[in-house]
């Protein structure tokens, strides 16, 4: 691990193999650590590096630049800093939102956008619980908590792993057996579950998570070869199916019997279509 000064904000990163540029990037209330099983078999053919966004991880915890367009900035910046000319984007939730302000930013630096379960809110301005049909286990635990109003949040991501984390503090450990639950294990949970409260608290985080990025036009406007992958179970597949409208270049994979952290619980399958896809980028390439 290193760490570099970005826009003014002190990165944690690393990279690892050798070959063409991917940059992933990890969603919210996650660090670099939510890619390392992709990144030692893509290693093998990419120069592959990962980095903590700010207010996760090792990296700083600014005061703001949490919307979208700042990360995207943020994700050229760290590339600028390492030299990468261009890249393929991989990003995982918010972390895909800011794959997508980066493409729109700089599309010539962008070789291609993978873009896995992610969420625009430009296309889904609001995201409830009951955006699907069955919760899991841990979600029903999470549900229960009476002091969120499910019914009325509009934006349950963030508010649900807010409560995830409370509980963690709290004590409350979970007994559902989902296969992934935020902050439910490892030496790290405790801490990881206090710095995204610290972060929810102490920052313009909350606000700058709800700002929608780039227009619809914008959005219209990337060419560059597109990886759309989503789980069956998500609440973010009507910004997949409405993406690949908008793309008519991309390519859609559902994932079956998955939830939201499918690259965690389907990493051979998600890492296999990664480099199946990637190495065909050049003959998917759009002219600008």
């Amino acid at each position: 691990m290193a760490y570099a000064d970005v826009n003014g904000t002190r990165i944690a990163w690393q990279q690892m193999g050798s070959g063409p540029n991917l940059v992933l990037v990890h969603g919210l209330a996650a660090s670099r650590a939510f890619w390392f099983a992709h990144a030692m078999q893509l290693r093998a053919h990419y120069t592959v590096t990962l980095f903590d966004l700010p207010g996760h991880g090792y990296s700083a915890r600014p005061d703001s630049g949490y919307d979208s367009a700042s990360l995207g900035r943020l994700v050229l910046g760290l590339m600028d800093t390492l030299q990468i000319a261009d890249a393929i984007l991989v990003g995982h939730s918010y972390g895909g939102a800011a794959c997508i302000e980066a493409a729109v930013q700089a599309p010539q630096r962008v070789n291609g956008l993978a873009l896995l379960d992610v969420r625009s809110l430009r296309i889904q301005p609001t995201m409830r619980m009951g955006d699907v049909a069955q919760f899991t286990p841990f979600e029903t635990e999470i549900a229960a908590d009476t002091r969120v109003d499910w019914a009325q949040e509009t934006q349950a991501g963030v508010r649900f792993l807010e409560m995830a984390a409370r509980h963690r503090v709290e004590g409350r450990l979970s007994r559902a057996g989902d296969p992934v639950i935020p902050f439910a294990e490892g030496r790290g949970a405790l801490k990881g579950a206090r710095q995204w409260l610290a972060l929810l608290d102490e920052t313009d985080a909350r606000s700058g998570f709800n700002l929608p990025g780039a227009t619809l036009d914008e959005l219209r406007h990337i060419a560059r070869p597109c990886l759309l992958m989503y789980a069956d179970h998500s609440r973010c597949l009507a910004t997949g199916e409405a993406l690949h409208r908008l793309w008519p270049h991309s390519r859609y994979e559902l994932i079956e019997d998955a939830g939201h952290f499918f690259p965690m619980t389907h990493a051979g399958h998600v890492t296999q279509s990664l480099m199946n896809w990637a190495a065909n980028v050049d003959s998917m390439r759009v002219p600008q």
